[in-house]
Protein backbone atom coordinates (compact mmCIF):
# COMPACT_ATOMS: atom_id res chain seq x y z
CA UNK A 1 0.00 0.00 0.00
CA UNK A 2 2.88 2.30 0.82
CA UNK A 3 4.50 1.56 -2.54
CA UNK A 4 1.40 2.38 -4.55
CA UNK A 5 0.89 5.62 -2.68
CA UNK A 6 4.37 7.13 -3.00
CA UNK A 7 5.67 5.71 -6.27
CA UNK A 8 3.93 8.32 -8.52
CA UNK A 9 5.28 11.12 -6.33
CA UNK A 10 8.75 9.65 -6.49
CA UNK A 11 8.67 9.33 -10.27
CA UNK A 12 7.38 12.89 -10.67
CA UNK A 13 10.15 14.22 -8.43
CA UNK A 14 12.76 12.29 -10.38
CA UNK A 15 11.63 13.53 -13.77
CA UNK A 16 10.65 17.10 -12.86
CA UNK A 17 13.92 18.71 -13.94
CA UNK A 18 14.90 16.25 -16.66
CA UNK A 19 12.73 17.47 -19.51
CA UNK A 20 14.65 18.46 -22.61
CA UNK A 21 15.05 22.19 -23.15
CA UNK A 22 13.01 23.41 -26.06
CA UNK A 23 15.30 24.90 -28.69
CA UNK A 24 13.16 27.98 -29.16
CA UNK A 25 14.34 31.26 -30.67
CA UNK A 26 15.64 33.73 -28.12
CA UNK A 27 14.71 37.39 -28.71
CA UNK A 28 17.88 39.41 -29.25
CA UNK A 29 18.26 43.16 -29.77
CA UNK A 30 19.34 44.34 -33.18
CA UNK A 31 23.13 44.76 -33.06
CA UNK A 32 23.01 47.67 -35.52
CA UNK A 33 20.81 49.83 -33.29
CA UNK A 34 20.83 48.18 -29.87
CA UNK A 35 17.03 48.16 -29.87
CA UNK A 36 14.23 46.03 -31.28
CA UNK A 37 14.60 42.43 -32.39
CA UNK A 38 17.51 41.21 -34.44
CA UNK A 39 16.74 40.06 -37.95
CA UNK A 40 18.98 39.11 -40.84
CA UNK A 41 19.04 42.13 -43.18
CA UNK A 42 18.08 41.56 -46.82
CA UNK A 43 20.95 41.43 -49.29
CA UNK A 44 22.06 44.95 -50.11
CA UNK A 45 22.34 46.13 -53.69
CA UNK A 46 25.90 46.40 -55.00
CA UNK A 47 27.51 49.76 -55.61
CA UNK A 48 26.44 51.57 -58.76
CA UNK A 49 29.82 52.62 -60.12
CA UNK A 50 28.42 54.15 -63.30
CA UNK A 51 27.69 57.57 -61.81
CA UNK A 52 30.72 57.73 -59.52
CA UNK A 53 31.27 56.49 -55.99
CA UNK A 54 29.81 58.82 -53.39
CA UNK A 55 30.85 58.84 -49.75
CA UNK A 56 27.38 57.66 -48.71
CA UNK A 57 27.65 54.64 -51.04
CA UNK A 58 31.09 53.77 -49.67
CA UNK A 59 29.82 53.94 -46.09
CA UNK A 60 26.92 51.63 -46.93
CA UNK A 61 29.30 49.19 -48.59
CA UNK A 62 31.62 49.25 -45.58
CA UNK A 63 28.78 48.39 -43.22
CA UNK A 64 27.81 45.29 -45.14
CA UNK A 65 31.31 44.20 -46.12
CA UNK A 66 32.43 41.44 -43.78
CA UNK A 67 30.77 42.77 -40.65
CA UNK A 68 27.30 41.30 -41.16
CA UNK A 69 28.72 37.78 -41.14
CA UNK A 70 30.73 38.48 -38.00
CA UNK A 71 27.67 39.95 -36.31
CA UNK A 72 25.55 36.94 -37.24
CA UNK A 73 28.16 34.62 -35.75
CA UNK A 74 28.31 36.67 -32.57
CA UNK A 75 24.53 36.67 -32.29
CA UNK A 76 24.38 32.91 -32.68
CA UNK A 77 26.88 32.65 -29.83
CA UNK A 78 24.83 35.15 -27.83
CA UNK A 79 21.71 33.11 -28.41
CA UNK A 80 23.49 30.01 -27.11
CA UNK A 81 24.61 31.91 -24.01
CA UNK A 82 21.07 33.11 -23.40
CA UNK A 83 19.68 29.58 -23.70
CA UNK A 84 22.34 28.24 -21.34
CA UNK A 85 21.64 30.99 -18.84
CA UNK A 86 17.93 30.15 -18.86
CA UNK A 87 18.58 26.49 -18.15
CA UNK A 88 18.08 25.23 -14.63
CA UNK A 89 21.56 24.31 -13.48
CA UNK A 90 20.74 21.57 -10.96
CA UNK A 91 19.04 18.41 -12.17
CA UNK A 92 17.84 15.70 -9.78
CA UNK A 93 20.36 13.11 -8.67
CA UNK A 94 18.97 9.57 -8.74
CA UNK A 95 20.63 6.79 -6.74
CA UNK A 96 19.87 3.07 -6.75
CA UNK A 97 21.14 0.70 -4.09
CA UNK A 98 20.72 -2.93 -3.19
CA UNK A 99 22.15 -5.45 -0.72
CA UNK A 100 22.07 -9.21 -0.26
CA UNK A 101 23.16 -11.00 2.90
CA UNK A 102 25.81 -13.70 2.63
CA UNK A 103 23.47 -16.43 3.78
CA UNK A 104 20.83 -15.23 1.33
CA UNK A 105 18.28 -14.68 4.03
CA UNK A 106 18.06 -10.88 3.70
CA UNK A 107 17.56 -8.64 0.65
CA UNK A 108 17.44 -4.85 0.49
CA UNK A 109 16.72 -2.49 -2.44
CA UNK A 110 16.07 1.20 -2.73
CA UNK A 111 15.88 4.24 -4.95
CA UNK A 112 16.48 7.82 -3.90
CA UNK A 113 16.22 11.23 -5.55
CA UNK A 114 18.04 14.34 -4.38
CA UNK A 115 17.23 17.78 -5.79
CA UNK A 116 18.98 21.07 -5.07
CA UNK A 117 16.65 24.06 -4.85
CA UNK A 118 17.62 27.33 -6.58
CA UNK A 119 17.48 29.98 -3.87
CA UNK A 120 17.95 33.71 -4.41
CA UNK A 121 16.73 33.83 -8.02
CA UNK A 122 19.95 32.52 -9.56
CA UNK A 123 18.22 31.60 -12.81
CA UNK A 124 16.90 35.09 -13.57
CA UNK A 125 20.18 36.68 -12.53
CA UNK A 126 22.16 34.42 -14.85
CA UNK A 127 19.83 35.49 -17.65
CA UNK A 128 20.45 39.13 -16.71
CA UNK A 129 24.21 38.61 -17.03
CA UNK A 130 23.70 36.97 -20.45
CA UNK A 131 21.47 39.81 -21.64
CA UNK A 132 24.02 42.39 -20.50
CA UNK A 133 26.71 40.48 -22.38
CA UNK A 134 24.55 40.49 -25.50
CA UNK A 135 24.09 44.26 -25.25
CA UNK A 136 27.83 44.78 -24.76
CA UNK A 137 28.65 42.55 -27.75
CA UNK A 138 26.21 44.52 -29.88
CA UNK A 139 27.83 47.80 -28.85
CA UNK A 140 31.26 46.37 -29.70
CA UNK A 141 30.00 45.37 -33.16
CA UNK A 142 28.65 48.89 -33.72
CA UNK A 143 31.93 50.37 -32.51
CA UNK A 144 33.83 48.23 -35.00
CA UNK A 145 31.60 49.66 -37.71
CA UNK A 146 32.27 53.17 -36.41
CA UNK A 147 36.00 52.63 -36.85
CA UNK A 148 35.45 51.27 -40.36
CA UNK A 149 33.30 54.28 -41.25
CA UNK A 150 36.09 56.57 -40.02
CA UNK A 151 38.59 54.76 -42.24
CA UNK A 152 36.19 54.97 -45.18
CA UNK A 153 35.69 58.72 -44.74
CA UNK A 154 39.43 59.29 -44.58
CA UNK A 155 40.10 57.12 -47.64
CA UNK A 156 37.36 58.80 -49.68
CA UNK A 157 38.53 62.33 -48.87
CA UNK A 158 42.18 61.38 -49.46
CA UNK A 159 41.20 60.07 -52.88
CA UNK A 160 39.26 63.26 -53.56
CA UNK A 161 42.21 65.48 -52.62
CA UNK A 162 44.53 63.32 -54.71
CA UNK A 163 42.25 63.87 -57.70
CA UNK A 164 42.36 67.61 -57.06
CA UNK A 165 46.15 67.55 -57.01
CA UNK A 166 46.20 65.58 -60.25
CA UNK A 167 43.83 68.02 -61.91
CA UNK A 168 45.95 71.00 -60.86
CA UNK A 169 49.15 69.26 -61.98
CA UNK A 170 47.69 68.55 -65.41
CA UNK A 171 46.48 72.12 -65.82
CA UNK A 172 49.88 73.48 -64.93
CA UNK A 173 51.57 70.98 -67.28
CA UNK A 174 49.37 72.29 -70.11
CA UNK A 175 50.38 75.86 -69.29
CA UNK A 176 54.04 74.89 -69.17
CA UNK A 177 53.77 73.15 -72.55
CA UNK A 178 52.23 76.29 -74.09
CA UNK A 179 55.01 78.39 -72.58
CA UNK A 180 57.56 76.19 -74.35
CA UNK A 181 55.80 76.85 -77.65
CA UNK A 182 55.83 80.58 -76.95
CA UNK A 183 59.50 80.51 -75.97
CA UNK A 184 60.43 78.66 -79.16
CA UNK A 185 58.41 81.14 -81.25
CA UNK A 186 60.14 84.08 -79.59
CA UNK A 187 63.51 82.42 -80.08
CA UNK A 188 62.78 81.98 -83.77
CA UNK A 189 61.83 85.67 -83.91
CA UNK A 190 65.10 86.50 -82.12
CA UNK A 191 63.16 87.92 -79.17
CA UNK A 192 64.36 85.29 -76.66
CA UNK A 193 67.57 83.44 -75.98
CA UNK A 194 68.28 79.72 -75.97
CA UNK A 195 68.47 79.97 -72.19
CA UNK A 196 64.86 81.16 -72.13
CA UNK A 197 63.82 78.16 -74.22
CA UNK A 198 65.72 75.74 -72.00
CA UNK A 199 64.20 77.26 -68.87
CA UNK A 200 60.72 76.80 -70.31
CA UNK A 201 61.50 73.20 -71.22
CA UNK A 202 62.83 72.46 -67.72
CA UNK A 203 59.66 73.96 -66.29
CA UNK A 204 57.53 71.76 -68.56
CA UNK A 205 59.50 68.63 -67.65
CA UNK A 206 59.02 69.33 -63.93
CA UNK A 207 55.31 69.82 -64.54
CA UNK A 208 55.10 66.45 -66.30
CA UNK A 209 56.96 64.82 -63.40
CA UNK A 210 54.47 66.38 -60.98
CA UNK A 211 51.66 64.83 -63.04
CA UNK A 212 53.24 61.38 -62.76
CA UNK A 213 53.63 61.78 -59.00
CA UNK A 214 50.01 62.88 -58.66
CA UNK A 215 48.85 59.92 -60.76
CA UNK A 216 50.68 57.54 -58.41
CA UNK A 217 49.03 59.12 -55.38
CA UNK A 218 45.63 58.79 -57.05
CA UNK A 219 46.19 55.09 -57.69
CA UNK A 220 47.26 54.51 -54.08
CA UNK A 221 44.23 56.27 -52.62
CA UNK A 222 41.88 54.53 -55.06
CA UNK A 223 43.27 51.18 -53.92
CA UNK A 224 42.36 52.07 -50.33
CA UNK A 225 38.82 52.94 -51.37
CA UNK A 226 38.43 49.73 -53.38
CA UNK A 227 39.63 47.62 -50.44
CA UNK A 228 37.10 49.24 -48.11
CA UNK A 229 34.27 48.93 -50.63
CA UNK A 230 34.79 45.17 -50.80
CA UNK A 231 33.73 44.98 -54.44
CA UNK A 232 35.54 44.78 -57.76
CA UNK A 233 34.92 48.11 -59.50
CA UNK A 234 35.05 48.59 -63.26
CA UNK A 235 38.19 50.03 -64.79
CA UNK A 236 38.35 53.80 -64.72
CA UNK A 237 35.73 54.27 -62.00
CA UNK A 238 35.33 57.77 -60.63
CA UNK A 239 34.51 59.46 -57.37
CA UNK A 240 31.26 61.38 -57.19
CA UNK A 241 32.85 64.59 -55.90
CA UNK A 242 32.80 68.18 -57.05
CA UNK A 243 34.92 71.14 -55.94
CA UNK A 244 34.40 73.37 -54.22
CA UNK A 245 32.65 70.88 -51.98
CA UNK A 246 29.54 71.82 -50.06
CA UNK A 247 30.67 73.16 -46.69
CA UNK A 248 27.78 73.35 -44.20
CA UNK A 249 28.56 74.96 -40.86
CA UNK A 250 28.32 72.54 -37.90
CA UNK A 251 26.14 73.23 -34.87
CA UNK A 252 28.46 72.52 -31.94
CA UNK A 253 25.64 71.89 -29.45
CA UNK A 254 24.00 69.36 -31.78
CA UNK A 255 27.35 67.72 -32.47
CA UNK A 256 28.17 67.31 -28.78
CA UNK A 257 24.72 65.93 -27.97
CA UNK A 258 24.84 63.48 -30.88
CA UNK A 259 28.32 62.25 -29.95
CA UNK A 260 27.52 61.75 -26.27
CA UNK A 261 24.33 59.84 -26.96
CA UNK A 262 25.24 57.91 -30.10
CA UNK A 263 28.91 56.95 -29.89
CA UNK A 264 29.09 53.11 -29.76
CA UNK A 265 32.36 53.13 -27.79
CA UNK A 266 30.60 55.02 -25.00
CA UNK A 267 27.81 52.45 -25.15
CA UNK A 268 30.38 49.63 -24.90
CA UNK A 269 31.56 50.97 -21.54
CA UNK A 270 27.99 51.59 -20.37
CA UNK A 271 26.98 48.02 -21.19
CA UNK A 272 30.18 46.67 -19.64
CA UNK A 273 29.28 48.48 -16.41
CA UNK A 274 25.76 47.02 -16.54
CA UNK A 275 27.23 43.56 -17.13
CA UNK A 276 29.58 43.96 -14.16
CA UNK A 277 26.65 45.02 -11.98
CA UNK A 278 24.69 41.97 -13.13
CA UNK A 279 27.65 39.75 -12.25
CA UNK A 280 27.79 41.29 -8.78
CA UNK A 281 24.08 40.61 -8.29
CA UNK A 282 24.50 37.04 -9.51
CA UNK A 283 27.47 36.45 -7.21
CA UNK A 284 25.42 37.75 -4.29
CA UNK A 285 22.61 35.33 -5.18
CA UNK A 286 25.03 32.44 -5.58
CA UNK A 287 26.49 33.26 -2.18
CA UNK A 288 23.26 32.09 -0.53
CA UNK A 289 23.34 28.50 0.77
CA UNK A 290 22.00 25.76 -1.45
CA UNK A 291 19.06 23.81 -0.12
CA UNK A 292 18.65 20.18 -1.07
CA UNK A 293 15.62 17.94 -0.70
CA UNK A 294 15.71 14.17 -0.85
CA UNK A 295 13.03 11.53 -1.30
CA UNK A 296 13.61 7.81 -1.32
CA UNK A 297 11.94 4.46 -1.28
CA UNK A 298 13.42 1.34 0.37
CA UNK A 299 12.24 -2.25 0.41
CA UNK A 300 13.59 -4.98 2.66
CA UNK A 301 12.81 -8.69 2.75
CA UNK A 302 14.28 -11.10 5.29
CA UNK A 303 13.82 -14.26 7.29
CA UNK A 304 14.80 -15.08 10.86
CA UNK A 305 14.98 -18.76 11.92
CA UNK A 306 16.14 -20.48 15.06
CA UNK A 307 15.00 -21.79 18.42
CA UNK A 308 11.65 -22.70 17.00
CA UNK A 309 11.21 -19.26 15.45
CA UNK A 310 10.62 -18.67 11.76
CA UNK A 311 9.83 -15.02 11.00
CA UNK A 312 9.50 -13.61 7.51
CA UNK A 313 9.82 -9.82 7.06
CA UNK A 314 8.73 -7.67 4.12
CA UNK A 315 9.10 -3.93 4.88
CA UNK A 316 8.51 -0.85 2.70
CA UNK A 317 9.82 2.58 3.71
CA UNK A 318 9.73 6.10 2.32
CA UNK A 319 12.67 8.28 3.39
CA UNK A 320 12.97 12.06 3.46
CA UNK A 321 16.11 14.21 3.60
CA UNK A 322 17.20 17.85 3.87
CA UNK A 323 20.67 19.28 3.12
CA UNK A 324 22.20 22.76 3.39
CA UNK A 325 25.57 23.92 2.10
CA UNK A 326 28.07 25.80 4.26
CA UNK A 327 29.04 28.56 4.86
CA UNK A 328 25.69 30.23 5.19
CA UNK A 329 26.94 33.65 4.04
CA UNK A 330 29.85 35.49 2.36
CA UNK A 331 30.83 32.50 0.24
CA UNK A 332 31.03 34.74 -2.89
CA UNK A 333 32.29 37.90 -1.21
CA UNK A 334 35.42 38.08 -3.35
CA UNK A 335 33.51 37.78 -6.62
CA UNK A 336 31.04 40.43 -5.48
CA UNK A 337 33.80 42.91 -4.64
CA UNK A 338 35.58 42.21 -7.93
CA UNK A 339 32.43 42.77 -10.00
CA UNK A 340 31.62 45.96 -8.08
CA UNK A 341 35.15 47.23 -8.69
CA UNK A 342 34.76 46.45 -12.40
CA UNK A 343 31.56 48.44 -12.55
CA UNK A 344 33.17 51.47 -10.90
CA UNK A 345 36.11 51.18 -13.29
CA UNK A 346 33.87 51.04 -16.37
CA UNK A 347 31.83 54.00 -15.10
CA UNK A 348 35.04 55.99 -14.62
CA UNK A 349 36.33 54.99 -18.05
CA UNK A 350 33.08 56.07 -19.65
CA UNK A 351 33.16 59.44 -17.90
CA UNK A 352 36.75 59.98 -19.05
CA UNK A 353 35.93 58.92 -22.62
CA UNK A 354 32.86 61.17 -22.72
CA UNK A 355 35.03 64.11 -21.69
CA UNK A 356 37.58 63.18 -24.35
CA UNK A 357 34.84 62.91 -26.98
CA UNK A 358 33.65 66.40 -26.05
CA UNK A 359 37.15 67.81 -26.47
CA UNK A 360 37.56 65.93 -29.75
CA UNK A 361 34.31 67.29 -31.16
CA UNK A 362 35.04 70.85 -30.02
CA UNK A 363 38.59 70.84 -31.41
CA UNK A 364 37.65 69.33 -34.77
CA UNK A 365 34.73 71.76 -35.13
CA UNK A 366 37.08 74.69 -34.51
CA UNK A 367 39.57 73.36 -37.07
CA UNK A 368 36.76 72.83 -39.57
CA UNK A 369 35.56 76.41 -39.15
CA UNK A 370 39.07 77.81 -39.64
CA UNK A 371 39.70 75.58 -42.67
CA UNK A 372 36.40 76.62 -44.24
CA UNK A 373 37.22 80.32 -43.79
CA UNK A 374 40.67 79.76 -45.29
CA UNK A 375 39.15 78.06 -48.33
CA UNK A 376 36.75 80.96 -48.79
CA UNK A 377 39.69 83.37 -48.96
CA UNK A 378 41.49 81.23 -51.52
CA UNK A 379 38.41 80.76 -53.70
CA UNK A 380 37.24 84.38 -53.60
CA UNK A 381 40.50 86.35 -53.48
CA UNK A 382 43.81 84.54 -53.75
CA UNK A 383 43.21 82.25 -56.73
CA UNK A 384 41.33 84.77 -58.91
CA UNK A 385 44.09 87.36 -58.41
CA UNK A 386 46.90 84.86 -59.02
CA UNK A 387 45.17 83.54 -62.14
CA UNK A 388 44.62 87.03 -63.58
CA UNK A 389 48.21 88.01 -62.84
CA UNK A 390 49.51 84.93 -64.67
CA UNK A 391 47.29 85.61 -67.69
CA UNK A 392 48.51 89.21 -67.89
CA UNK A 393 52.16 88.22 -67.61
CA UNK A 394 51.81 85.44 -70.21
CA UNK A 395 50.18 87.87 -72.62
CA UNK A 396 52.94 90.42 -72.04
CA UNK A 397 55.59 87.73 -72.46
CA UNK A 398 54.02 86.58 -75.73
CA UNK A 399 54.10 90.20 -76.98
CA UNK A 400 57.74 90.53 -76.00
CA UNK A 401 57.12 93.12 -73.29
CA UNK A 402 58.35 90.88 -70.44
CA UNK A 403 61.13 88.38 -70.13
CA UNK A 404 61.20 84.72 -69.15
CA UNK A 405 62.12 85.61 -65.57
CA UNK A 406 58.90 87.57 -65.17
CA UNK A 407 56.89 84.68 -66.56
CA UNK A 408 58.58 82.16 -64.29
CA UNK A 409 57.88 84.31 -61.24
CA UNK A 410 54.22 84.65 -62.19
CA UNK A 411 53.96 80.92 -62.82
CA UNK A 412 55.60 80.17 -59.49
CA UNK A 413 53.22 82.51 -57.68
CA UNK A 414 50.25 80.85 -59.35
CA UNK A 415 51.59 77.38 -58.64
CA UNK A 416 52.23 78.27 -55.00
CA UNK A 417 48.70 79.65 -54.68
CA UNK A 418 47.23 76.49 -56.20
CA UNK A 419 49.32 74.29 -53.92
CA UNK A 420 48.30 76.26 -50.86
CA UNK A 421 44.65 76.05 -51.87
CA UNK A 422 44.97 72.26 -52.22
CA UNK A 423 46.58 72.11 -48.78
CA UNK A 424 43.67 74.17 -47.45
CA UNK A 425 41.24 71.71 -49.04
CA UNK A 426 43.17 68.84 -47.46
CA UNK A 427 43.03 70.57 -44.07
CA UNK A 428 39.28 71.03 -44.48
CA UNK A 429 38.84 67.38 -45.46
CA UNK A 430 40.92 66.23 -42.49
CA UNK A 431 38.94 68.37 -40.05
CA UNK A 432 35.65 67.21 -41.55
CA UNK A 433 36.67 63.55 -41.31
CA UNK A 434 37.70 64.06 -37.69
CA UNK A 435 34.43 65.80 -36.81
CA UNK A 436 32.17 63.30 -38.58
CA UNK A 437 34.12 60.43 -37.04
CA UNK A 438 33.91 62.00 -33.59
CA UNK A 439 30.14 62.39 -33.89
CA UNK A 440 29.79 59.23 -36.03
CA UNK A 441 27.28 60.97 -38.27
CA UNK A 442 27.40 62.92 -41.54
CA UNK A 443 27.93 66.66 -41.15
CA UNK A 444 24.55 67.34 -42.73
CA UNK A 445 22.80 65.76 -39.73
CA UNK A 446 24.18 68.27 -37.21
CA UNK A 447 24.68 71.35 -39.38
CA UNK A 448 23.09 74.69 -38.63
Amino acid sequence: MMTTRFLPLLLFFALAGCAAIEDRPVPLPDWRTGHGDFAVPPPAAPIDWSDGLSLAELLRAVERHGRSIAALEEWEAARARKVAAGTYQSYPEVAFEGAQSVDGESTQAGIGVHQRIDLGGRLSKREAVAEAGIARAGAEARDALRELRSRARLAWWNASIALRKLDVSRRFAELAAKDVEVAVARYDARQASATDVNSAKVRAAKARAAVKSAEGEVEATRADVEALAGESPPAGWLLAVTFPADRPEPDLAKALAAARTGRPDLDVLSQAAVEAGARATLADAEGAPELGLGLGYEWERGRVEGDGVDIRMNDHMVTFGLSLTLPLWNSKRGEILEAQADRRRFDALRAALESEVGREVTASAARLKAASQTLDLFEKEVLPLASKNLEDVRAAYADGNLGIADLLRAQQDYLDSLGESIEAEAAYASARVDLESAVDRPLSEFAK
